[in-house]
């Protein structure tokens, strides 16, 4: 077997007030990542064609030594109490065993936590899925086991469904922030359709499917300051979504993508979008984006009770190499809101961005910036940057920013702000890097913020 073990330690310090003045958050964090690729299981020599088998896991731990304990203990609410906030929460971001190439290389699965990429976006679960790959340009997937949810061991929130405040609320009165919800074990089934080896053009449909259970709090104001809010249980639908997806490439001409997603609970289309590139030279290419969302929530989300309104937005850009060193960037367009109950659109904003860059023999200078303005406010800056290798050894970077908004609804909270980045690091060898940033921003609403942040990257092979 083949072993590659890499890891990733972040400690970074930050302050920063609140727009509203007090509280100072002070805080001190340390991220730790520790990865593993075993491959080449039982074989001699690595062959694409034939069986292979190999396990990859990767571990994150989130410490922050800067939360106070009455932050975390729940008999100093309503003070200073964080439901469901953890000193050091470890999570198991992937750690699954993937068996390719069996069957003749028909058959393929992977078990464990894994990550899953359709038209349905990123997504996390831990459990079995199996691929078949038919000898007409289809393959198959099917996969079923539990979400990854906030609140049980080893998993993070990301990859839930917005609407609902979950955790584990071990410990806790039952009258002690009821809107915050107890985690359950969320089951999930799902299935895809794709082609392969196509010339082209590549397609995927996918579907899929997951299940609330456990008991959930229906109103968070019970009767009275003795009375347990009132719940319900059993099994129901978390989300149910199926999407799809068509890509175009030709490295001639350029390319074509599209996607749609139809949430089932809801009955209505959610997300659909539309992209084109085309190479007009060498040099240039030019491209068209449309997309339109619509806010979706998980099932047993109040929010479902509300209207949302769906935005769209169209942008036109284009990239040009001008010369060897130099690479330029357009865009431009427009983002709409529609009122949830269609009479009308809530207000057109213009958008637009403008970027450089330009690469020196041992390092890279460039410039970015954006504009956005509407009836609802405005807001426009510009980034420089730039990094410098010193010996192939040292490294010097950094960035200025500088951004001004205008809200025309609470004209209190317009402001101009400036911040700047220094960074410098060392590469010890090709597998070992260490590397030290600082970063100040200010402006009039949080007044002086802080951040250094210490990173050290390690790979080792073997």
């Amino acid at each position: 077997m083949d072993v590659d073990v890499s890891a990733s330690t972040a400690a970074q310090g930050y302050s920063l007030r609140s727009p509203d003045g007090a509280p100072i958050l002070m805080r001190r964090r340390f991220m730790q990542t520790l990865g593993m690729n075993v491959t080449n299981i039982g074989t001699e020599q690595f062959d694409p064609e034939e069986p292979w088998v190999s396990f990859r896991v990767r571990l994150r731990l989130d410490a922050d030594f800067g939360v106070h304990s009455d932050e975390t203990d729940w008999a100093d609410y309503p003070g200073g109490f964080v439901p469901g906030l953890k000193t050091a929460p470890v999570d198991l971001m992937y750690g699954y065993l993937d068996v390719r190439n069996l069957a003749d290389g028909v058959l393929s699965f992977r078990i464990g936590r894994q990550y899953v990429v359709d038209p349905l976006g990123w997504w996390s679960f831990d459990g079995a899925l199996t691929r078949v790959e038919l000898p007409v340009f289809l393959a198959f997937e099917t996969y079923g086991g539990f979400e990854q949810r906030g609140g049980l061991p080893w998993s993070t929130p990301r990859f839930e469904r917005d609407g609902v405040w979950r955790g584990d609320r071990t410990g806790l009165d039952a009258n002690v922030y009821p809107e915050f919800q107890q985690a359950h074990y969320a089951p999930a089934a799902g299935a895809v359709v794709e082609s392969f080896g196509l010339p082209l053009v590549h397609m995927r449909v996918a579907w899929r499917k997951v299940w609330n259970t456990g008991p959930v709090v229906t109103n968070p104001l019970p009767a009275s300051s003795t009375a347990l809010p009132p719940s319900s249980g059993g099994w129901r639908v978390s989300s149910e979504r199926v999407g799809a997806s068509v890509d175009i490439d030709d490295e001639d001409i350029g390319s074509l993508r599209s996607g749609v997603v139809y949430d089932l609970f809801l009955s209505r289309l959610t997300s659909s979008y539309a992209s084109a590139d085309a190479f007009a030279s060498r040099r240039v290419t030019v491209g068209a984006d449309v997309d339109r969302v619509v806010p979706s929530f998980d099932a047993d989300s109040i929010w479902n009770v509300f209207g949302a309104d769906p935005s769209s937005t169209a942008l036109l850009r284009a990239d040009v190499q001008i010369t060897d060193r130099l690479d330029t960037g357009l865009s431009g367009g427009a983002r709409w809101v529609q009122a949830a109950d269609d009479t009308g659109e809530h207000g057109v904003d213009g958008l637009g961005t403008a970027s450089a860059r330009y690469r020196l023999d041992t390092g890279t200078v460039g410039m970015s910036a954006s504009a956005a303005a509407g009836g609802r406010g405005r807001r426009e800056g510009a980034d420089l940057f730039g990094d410098r290798a010193i010996d192939r050894r040292f490294l010097l970077s950094g960035r200025v920013s500088l951004y001004d908004w205008r809200d025309a609804w609470r004209p209190d909270r317009s402001a101009t702000s400036f911040g700047y980045v220094l960074g410098s690091g060392y590469r010890i060898d090709d597998l070992t890097e260490v590397m030290v940033e600082w970063e100040h921003d200010t402006n009039k609403l949080v007044g002086q913020r802080y951040r250094i942040l210490a990173l050290l990257n390690l790979q080792v092979t073997r």
